[in-house]
C-alpha cells in the first residue's frame, strides 16, 4: 500500500505545481493596481477568516460535479493572462477529474461555438460538450457541460427553465440521478430584472426541479445561482448598500430559502459545514476583494434531500469551493461530489 500512495502522490504534483506557477503569475499582476493590494501595503486591512474546511479523499465510486464561472470563454481561451487561465483550467480537471464540468456565462454566439469547442476539447480531450447558447442577445449568458467519456448519459435538456432563450440552463439526466447546471438571472445595475428573478424565474425553477424529482429520481442544482443566502455568505453583511444588492436583496434571499424548502433541497456545502464563514466564491476584480478574502458566496449545488440521508443509495460526499483556481478574483471553481453504495 505505501508505494501505491507515494504513486498517487507523484501524479498529484503536476496539477499542484501548475495551479501555483498559473496563479502567482495572474496574482502578481493583480496586485499591482488592486485597492486592496494598496491597502494591504499600508497596513490598512485585515483579511476575513475562512473557516478550514477540509477535503474528503475521492469516493471510489460516485458522480464529480464542477463549475466555473469564466465570465466569457474566449477571453479565457484568447484574452489577457490565457495561457494562465488555461493551465489553471487544465489543472482544474487534472486534479478532479470531474465527471462532469459545468462552464457559465460563456458568451458565445453559435456561430463561433464550434471553433471554441475545438480549442476546448484541444485543452481538455477525453469530454464531449453540451451548450446551452443565448439567443435573445449576443456575447450574454450560456452554459457549457463538458461530460467526460465512459459516463452513462440517459438524457440532455438545454435551457429547459423559462423560455427567455438566454442559455440557462444544461440537464443531464444520469441512470440514478439529475443534473442541472445553471447560470441563473442577475437582478442587474438597479435591480432592473429583479422582479423578473423573484416572480417569474424562480417559481420556473422550483416547479422544474420538483417535476424532475417526481420522476423517482433525486435532483443536484449546481452553478452560479447568484444569490447570497445566510448573513455568513456576505463578507460585509452589515453595510447599507447590500440590501439593494443585487444578490444580497432580501426577496432574492428568501427566494433561495423558498427552493430548499419545495423539495425539499439541502444546500451541500451548508449540509457538511452549517457554521463555516469566509467561504466565499466571488471576490470583485476591481477592487480585488480575494486579497482580503472580501467576497460573497453565489455559487452553489443544492440537492434532494434524499441524498443527505444515511445510507442513501447516492448521497453527499464533498462539496468545495476551489479558490486557488481563481488568483484575481471573480468567481471560484465550486464542486460538488456524490458517492454511489455498493450493492450488497
Amino acid at each position: 500500500m505505501p508505494p501505491k500512495k507515494k504513486a498517487d502522490q507523484q501524479e498529484e504534483a503536476p496539477a499542484a505545481k501548475k495551479t501555483a506557477a498559473a496563479a502567482s503569475a495572474i496574482a502578481a499582476n493583480a496586485s499591482k493596481i488592486t485597492t486592496s493590494a494598496k491597502a494591504i501595503a499600508a497596513g490598512k486591512a485585515d483579511m476575513i477568516e475562512r473557516t478550514p474546511t477540509p477535503r474528503k479523499p475521492r469516493a471510489e465510486s460516485g458522480l464529480v460535479l464542477v463549475h466555473w464561472n469564466v465570465g466569457g470563454l474566449n477571453g479565457l481561451l484568447n484574452g489577457k493572462n490565457a495561457d494562465e487561465r488555461k493551465a489553471l483550467l487544465s489543472a482544474l480537471v487534472e486534479a478532479e477529474k470531474p465527471d462532469v464540468l459545468a462552464i457559465s456565462e460563456h458568451k458565445l454566439q453559435q456561430k463561433n461555438v464550434a471553433a471554441a469547442e475545438a480549442a476546448l476539447l484541444g485543452l481538455l480531450p477525453g469530454y464531449t460538450a453540451h451548450w446551452a447558447v443565448c439567443t435573445a442577445k449576443n456575447g450574454y449568458s450560456g452554459v457549457v457541460c463538458l461530460v467526460r467519456s465512459g459516463v452513462e448519459v440517459s438524457s440532455v435538456s438545454l435551457d429547459a427553465v423559462e423560455s427567455i432563450n438566454e442559455g440557462r440552463t444544461v440537464s443531464i439526466e444520469f441512470p440514478d440521478c439529475h443534473a442541472v447546471a445553471a447560470y441563473v438571472p442577475n437582478a442587474g445595475q438597479d435591480l432592473k430584472r429583479l422582479d423578473y428573478r423573484i416572480d417569474t424565474w424562480e417559481p420556473a425553477m422550483r416547479s422544474y426541479l420538483q417535476t424532475l424529482q417526481a420522476s423517482g429520481k433525486p435532483v443536484v442544482l449546481f452553478g452560479d445561482l447568484n444569490v447570497a443566502h445566510l448573513d455568513a455568505d456576505i463578507w460585509n453583511v452589515t453595510a447599507k448598500h447590500v440590501p439593494k444588492s443585487a444578490g444580497c436583496t432580501p426577496r432574492e434571499r428568501a427566494a433561495f430559502g423558498a427552493l430548499l424548502a419545495s423539495g425539499p433541497f439541502v444546500d451541500c456545502f451548508r449540509q457538511l459545514w452549517p457554521d463555516a464563514s469566509g467561504a466565499f466564491s466571488y471576490w470583485s476584480t476591481r477592487s480585488g476583494n480575494q486579497l482580503l478574502n472580501r467576497g460573497l458566496r453565489l455559487d452553489y449545488a443544492v440537492a434532494s434531500a434524499s441524498l443527505a440521508a444515511p445510507g442513501a443509495a447516492l448521497s453527499l460526499h464533498d462539496c468545495a469551493y476551489l479558490a486557488e483556481y481563481a488568483p484575481n478574483g471573480d468567481h471560484a471553481p465550486s464542486l460538488v461530489a456524490l458517492a454511489r453504495t455498493a450493492a450488497a
